[in-house]
Formats: C-alpha cells, sequence, structure tokens
C-alpha cells in the first residue's frame, strides 16, 4: 500500500513562509486520510484524492524555529529542523547559478558562510514537454562546509536580509545557465509572440532529424576530434578546448518554450514565498530586436508566474552590467545591451509589484561572469528591505521624467537616497542630439531647486535639443552619476527613435 509522502520540498531543514496559510501537499493511497501536525499547535486534515495526491493549507508562525511537523496517515512521518522566515524564489541563468566558490574573495566568503538560519534548495535541471510535480533537490543549511555551490546572487542577497531582518532565509534556486525567458514561461501564454513561436518552430525543425543513434555517432566522432586536439595542446600548453555534448532531443531542449517552467518550476507552485529575485536576459541579447523584444516577454513571464501563485508576489530583476569593449563614442551605434537594459526599466514600469537594481558598474569587459556579487546582493536586498518592508534603504535612481526649456534638458529621477552625485568631478556619459538625431558628447550638472535634484543637459553644438542618453553603451565605463549613498543610476534615454538609431 501506499505510504504518505510529503513533496520533495518539504523535508528535514526547509524555510517555510512566515504567518501564512502554507501550501503542503504530497502523495499517499487514494481516499487515505492525512493529519499535519507542527509544533508550533497548528493542524490541518485532508483526504488522498483518487490519484493519491493531496493538499492541505497550514497556518505558519512568526520567524523562529526550529520546528517539526508531523505527517500522520497510515504511516507517520516527521520533518526536524523546520524553520519559519522568508523563502524567496531565485531564478534565471548562468549568472543567478554563479557559485560563492567563483566569486570575489571567494575563499573568505566560504569561510565565513556560518549561517544556520539561511537555508538553500538548489532544483534540479529538468526540461520537460509536460507540465511536472516531481522536484528533485534538498534544503542545505549555510556552513562553511555547503556554502560553496550557493547562488552568490541569492546568497548574498539572503545574507543581507538576514542581518537586517533578523529572521530566517530560505532560498529556492531554479536556474540554469545560456537560458533565455521563452524556456520559463509557460506556453499557453507566449503562444502568440512571434519571438517564441520562431523558437519553437527551430527546434521542431531540428527535432524531425534528430534520433539518438545519429547523435550518438555525431558526438563519439566530434569526442574523438576533441581528445586529439586536447592532447596537442596539452603538449603545447595552450587552453583546452570545450569538450563536446551528446546532443539530445530538440523538443528537450533547454531552450524549448516553456520546457523550464514545465520541469523546473510548476513543480514548486504553490509553495508560500515572499517574493522572486531574477538575474537573466543575457540569452535574450543576441539581436537588438530581440533585446527590445525581451520587455515583452519578461512582462508577460512575471504575470503568468504572479498567476501561477495566484498572487502579485514581489519579483525583483538584476538589470544587466557593463559588458564588452569599452564605450568610445557618444552613443555607440548597434550595441545591443542598452536596449536590454531599458527593458528591465519598462518592465519594472509595466508589471506588476515589480523593481530593478542597476549594475552598470559591477561588470567587466571580457566576462559576461562578473565576480562581484557582493554589491549586486546588497543592492538587492536594500531595494527588498526598501520596497517590500517599507524601510528607507536606498534604491536604484531611475529617470522618471524630462522637460527640454530652450536649450537644456533637465532629467527628474525617482530613488531613494538624499540626493545625487557625480563621481569624480563631472558628470560623464551623457549625450545629446537636434532634430537631426546625431549624438554629441553633452555637458550635465546637478542641480537643486527646491529641494529636489534634477540633472541638466546641455551642448554648445545643440542649440536645439530633443533627446538625451545617458550610458548607452554595452560597456558605459564613465557612468558616474549615483545617489549619495553610492547606488549608480540606470541608463537611459529619453527618446524613442527606431531601433537602428545613432
Amino acid at each position: 500500500m501506499a505510504d504518505i509522502k510529503p513533496a520533495q520540498l518539504f523535508v528535514n531543514h526547509m524555510v517555510i513562509q512566515r504567518d501564512v496559510k502554507a501550501p503542503i501537499w504530497g502523495t499517499a493511497e487514494p481516499g487515505e486520510q492525512i493529519k499535519l501536525t507542527a509544533s508550533w499547535g497548528a493542524t490541518a486534515e485532508t483526504i488522498a484524492d483518487k490519484e493519491g495526491n493531496w493538499l492541505v493549507k497550514l497556518q505558519t508562525p512568526e520567524a523562529g524555529g526550529p520546528h517539526s511537523i508531523s505527517f500522520l496517515g497510515k504511516n507517520q512521518i516527521i520533518l526536524k529542523d523546520v524553520l519559519s522566515g522568508d523563502v524567496w524564489l531565485c531564478s534565471g541563468q548562468s549568472n543567478m547559478g554563479w557559485p560563492i566558490a567563483k566569486s570575489k574573495n571567494a575563499k573568505l566568503e566560504i569561510a565565513q558562510a556560518n549561517f544556520p538560519l539561511i537555508r538553500s534548495f538548489k532544483v534540479e535541471r529538468n526540461p520537460s514537454l509536460q507540465k511536472t510535480k516531481v522536484v528533485q533537490g534538498e534544503w542545505q543549511v549555510c556552513s562553511p562546509a555547503s556554502a560553496a555551490e550557493f547562488s552568490a546572487t541569492a546568497y548574498f542577497t539572503g545574507r543581507k536580509l538576514h542581518k537586517e531582518l533578523n529572521i530566517p532565509i530560505g532560498l529556492l534556486t531554479t536556474c540554469w545557465g545560456g537560458t533565455c525567458v521563452e524556456a520559463w514561461t509557460p506556453w499557453s501564454d507566449q503562444s502568440d509572440d512571434s519571438f517564441a513561436q520562431n523558437r519553437k518552430n527551430l527546434l521542431d525543425e531540428k527535432a524531425e532529424s534528430y534520433t539518438p543513434e545519429s547523435a550518438k555517432a555525431k558526438y563519439e566522432k566530434k569526442l574523438a576530434e576533441w581528445n586529439k586536439k586536447v592532447s596537442q595542446e596539452t603538449n603545447n600548453k595552450k587552453r583546452k578546448p570545450r569538450k563536446p555534448q551528446l546532443q539530445t532531443d530538440p523538443q528537450l531542449d533547454q531552450n524549448y518554450p516553456g520546457n523550464l517552467y514545465n520541469g523546473m518550476l510548476y513543480s514548486l507552485i504553490p509553495y508560500a514565498i515572499k517574493g522572486a529575485i531574477w538575474y537573466q536576459g543575457e540569452n535574450n541579447s543576441k539581436s537588438i530586436a530581440s533585446a527590445k523584444h525581451y520587455r515583452y516577454q519578461l512582462t508577460q513571464m512575471i504575470k503568468s508566474w504572479q498567476k501561477s501563485w495566484e498572487w502579485e508576489f514581489p519579483f525583483y530583476c538584476v538589470q544587466l552590467p557593463n559588458y564588452k569593449s569599452p564605450q568610445s563614442q557618444p552613443v555607440e551605434k548597434n550595441n545591443i545591451w542598452p536596449f536590454i537594459r531599458e527593458s528591465f526599466i519598462f518592465t519594472t514600469k509595466n508589471a506588476p509589484n515589480t523593481f530593478t537594481i542597476c549594475t552598470i558598474d559591477l561588470g567587466e569587459a571580457k566576462d559576461i561572469h562578473p565576480k562581484n556579487k557582493q554589491d549586486v546582493g546588497k543592492r538587492m536586498a536594500s531595494t527588498i528591505l526598501n520596497k517590500t518592508f517599507g524601510k528607507n534603504t536606498p534604491t536604484t535612481p531611475i529617470m522618471k521624467s524630462y522637460e527640454i526649456t530652450d536649450d537644456r534638458v533637465i532629467i527628474n529621477f525617482d530613488y531613494s537616497g538624499s540626493g545625487l552625485l557625480a563621481k569624480g568631478d563631472k558628470l560623464k556619459a551623457f549625450a545629446i542630439a537636434g532634430e537631426d538625431k546625431q549624438f554629441v558628447w553633452a555637458d550635465a550638472v546637478i542641480v537643486n531647486k527646491n529641494g529636489i535634484e534634477s540633472v541638466v543637459v546641455s551642448s554648445s553644438a545643440v542649440k536645439k535639443p530633443v533627446a538625451v542618453r545617458y550610458g548607452w553603451a554595452d560597456n558605459p565605463v564613465n557612468c558616474n552619476l549615483y545617489s549619495k549613498e553610492g547606488f549608480p543610476a540606470s541608463p537611459f534615454r529619453t527618446d524613442n527613435w527606431e531601433l537602428n538609431s545613432k
């Protein structure tokens, strides 16, 4: 006979969301009576349905622990070392998955990672054409022995929240490097999106000629060539070429639209969470068109997730940092990443309860995986403390509005802080253009009028300005407009000119 079995999320060392009626589910024999009893006094009962599935909602206590939860049916399971705190869903691609072990000051950070009230659950990779409730992973208690493989962005965010709020923190991490937003969005909510359709069609076409046998033959041939090259490169003391991988069914590809939602997110629903943090976008930055379209796709994904959880939980994004060749022109023609950054700002304004942090000063020109995840976490946690908990902590300055007065453009910002400043002798990275749409470097100064600070932009070469851009390049190394609390302003543009405009 089938024993009562909670879902894999509900195991020893778990963090359960505080002060809510938390959904808890699992399997048992059809018709079996199930009773949950928590050490803090809450109980819940139900009967497994005809397929053996069950779900209850258990009232959780205020932050604290450790607690225990008893599951009683024809057998009994007791979960131990359960903490009640805030659970954050952490998702995206490789920069979300990037571990502490590969981040700045890794050895010191790991040695000091003695935070038993921080717990991490990492969802194992599982692309799927069908929605699945099966999830693989386990809750890890944060310690020097376990922290090395924690997501650095999630950990540094959680550590700051833990210290500031003095509560347990659960990091529910589901991510995969090199994945697109389409994979994380349910297909039913993007089936009318041309970008998603194109991605799906390409993989469907590949699937028509795919067989495991042909894939294995190609892999073995490439592997033999790789082994030969490795032997040669080892003798020449050069860097090893990347090892080939066995091709899987294209319809089970990690970038097949909906696959990661089905296999790595759906299984977490409706686990009670406080909110989500998101670090992704690199894989949707292959062209200016895809980078600009990302604003609609990310907005849709957020709304889809919120619909799945049946509430508009707070959603926090990491805007992509500076990367690639340093800026040399006032506006870098055909650079892609400015548009993906703009898409995050668009999403912030159009998706419910969504916020973005700027990391324009934390990138590395030659590495898409910047090592400084500490400041990413610091800024993320500060924004969460402000927007979710109502604390007066700093947030990213984001352009709110602008006005053109004679030969000047006045830019107003929305942020939490005591004022703006220029890091260095004067503001840089501003560009201005007239009706000819030809941008030139601009002068910019911070002015205070009636206690409100703005940036006034002008140039002697442009008598009648119509547009201003700031940091409009893949790698705008001179972005030096900050809040006095040390948060950089997000790059922006006041115009909405065509994609290939200068």
